[in-house]
This record gives structure tokens, sequence and C-alpha cells, in this order.
């Protein structure tokens, strides 16, 4: 299994739901509790110190760095010193899966912004977009938050969180290395839980919170993406596809669909038509194409010098 891959799997099944974003002034003694609120908050602060309580851990807030307040814990934190406190803001819904991600990799509350300017500009953004009212306007919205955590999660150094926790996937190794090499059968959840000495239910349960999806889930999102690249890279009709990754015709289709929105033909017309655009040109095509347009240069020269003598 690539690691990579499967971090990738969990973040995109990350979704999150913007609810508002804002820049507050608060002067000194200024404190606030926020209990019991199913809302996720980043703050940024761009002047001045305050406090943050996370449950019983506390915090120094200070410009710099980007602050993550989880929802359904009690939280606290308000100015510190005499100095005003400029800090932006966004509140935020988090898929429970996501969450728990962010959990189980360790991910601090506290992390350095990799590029303050940036920061400052997409939250920025986010404002601004309150302030339009269209029909792309959630999606853009939604896309400036997922920047914003983009920066907080390379702050935190999720790649590096994500290597340090392989270890948990040493449970599974020998079960996905299965997968792997018997793609064209039929695989029971029986075989798989038995491979790492495990009962069947507990084998589900444990496999979907690593791995983000159940079994079944998984072993056919590995087909589609095997699928994918036979279509890609080979000329096989669609029928031999499906037997070899151990699907029949009519549900590899289905499924492939449902997953890309195309059928698998229309996928390989559209793949093709792309590798044949984007294909380079030959070294002697493209001489040939230089000559002939260094000709043209030549031919125009000459009959501009020809008309000025005339």
């Amino acid at each position: 299994m690539i690691y990579d891959d499967l971090l990738l799997r969990r973040l995109n099944q990350i979704e999150v739901e913007h609810a508002l974003s804002g820049i507050s002034r608060k002067d000194s003694g200024w404190t606030y509790d926020a209990k019991n609120s199913d809302l996720t908050r980043l703050f940024y602060p761009v002047n001045g110190k305050g406090w943050l309580r996370i449950e019983h851990k506390e915090f120094v807030m200070e410009p710099g760095f980007l602050y993550m307040l989880p929802g359904s814990v009690d939280l606290a934190y308000g100015t510190a010193g005499d100095e005003e406190l400029v800090f932006y803001w966004t509140h935020f819904k988090m898929n429970l899966g996501g969450f728990q991600l962010l959990t189980e990799l360790d991910i601090p509350f506290v992390v350095a912004a990799p590029d303050k300017h940036e920061a400052t500009d997409l939250y920025e953004k986010l404002i601004g977009l309150q302030q339009v009212d269209t029909l792309l306007q959630s999606w853009r919205t939604r896309a400036v938050l997922l920047e914003l955590l983009a920066c907080f999660l390379e702050g935190a150094g999720l790649e590096q969180a994500f290597m340090n926790k392989r270890d948990k996937l040493d449970p599974f190794r020998d079960s996905l290395a299965y997968i792997e090499e018997h793609l064209s059968e039929s695989i029971s959840i029986e075989q798989l839980a038995s491979i790492e000495c495990m009962h069947p239910n507990y084998f589900t349960t444990i496999f979907k919170s690593v791995v983000g999806s159940s079994p079944v889930n998984y072993m056919n999102e590995r087909r589609l993406e095997q699928a994918r690249t036979l279509l890609e890279q080979t000329t096989l009709n669609v029928s031999d596809i499906a037997g070899r990754i151990g699907m029949q015709n009519h549900y590899l289709s289905r499924l492939f669909k449902q997953q890309y929105g195309i059928t698998p033909r229309r996928y390989r017309e559209l793949s093709q038509s792309i590798d044949g655009a984007m294909q380079p040109i030959p070294e002697l095509q493209r001489q040939a194409r230089m000559e002939t347009v260094k000709n043209t240069v030549e031919g125009v020269r000459q009959g501009v010098e020809a008309d000025e003598r005339d």
C-alpha cells in the first residue's frame, strides 16, 4: 500500500461547510466561553496577544500562528496584556471523518502560518465572499476555506504526521497486499480477516477507521482505479477489462459511471483524445515546422524590402 495514496484517500473524504468569517478587535480584559458548539473555528491573530483554552490545555495566541479550535469541546479565549487583540476568524462545520483523521494524526491545535500574507489574503477573500450573492458563491467560499485549511495542515506537517503513524497500518499490511494481488478474484471479508487473524466484524470496523472505507468499498475503488489505468494505457475492450478486475461488464459500467460520471468507453475516448493532443512533436516534424516558419518569415522580409525599393 502506498501511504501517500491512503493519505489522499482520507483527505478527499473530509467535508467542510463554511458558516461565518470576520476580523475582530478586542480590548484588554475581554473573555469568551464557547461550549457544546458543532462549529470548528480557525483563528489568525495579526496584532496583540491573547490566551486560548481547549478543554484543559492552554495556549498563548499571538500573530503569525494559526489556531484550530475544534467543535463539541469546551473552549475559552480572551485578550492578554494591555494591547488590543486583533484576529481573523472563520467558523465552519467539519464532518466526523475529517475530525477523526486530524485526531488520529495528533495534529496540533497551534501551527506557524507557512505564509503570513497568504493567510491574510485567504481570510480577506472569505470575508469578501460573504458580501456577494451569486449561484457560485458557496463554491468559491468552500474552495477558499479548503485552501486556508491546507495552509494550516501544511504548517502542522501533515505528511510527516501521517508517515509517523504508518505503524497503524501494520495490522493490515498483509491484507492490503492480498487485495492488490487478487483484484481479479472474488475476495471475502472472511478471507481478509483470517489473514490478519481477526474476527470479520472486528476487522471491518478497524479497517474502516484506518483506511476510511469499508473493505468492500475499498476493493471496488481499487478495481475502478485499475480499470481507469487499463482504459488509458491499453486497447483492451471493456468486457476484457472487467474480467481482469473481477467484475461483470454491466457492473463495471454502472460503478464506473457512478464514480466518475461517464461510461468507461467515453472515458477512454476522452483520455485518448487528450493524450493525442498532448503528445510531443517528433524531432523531425518539429524541425520541418521550424523550417517552414523560417521560410515564411524570410519571404515576408524579402517582400517588404522589394516594396521599399519600389
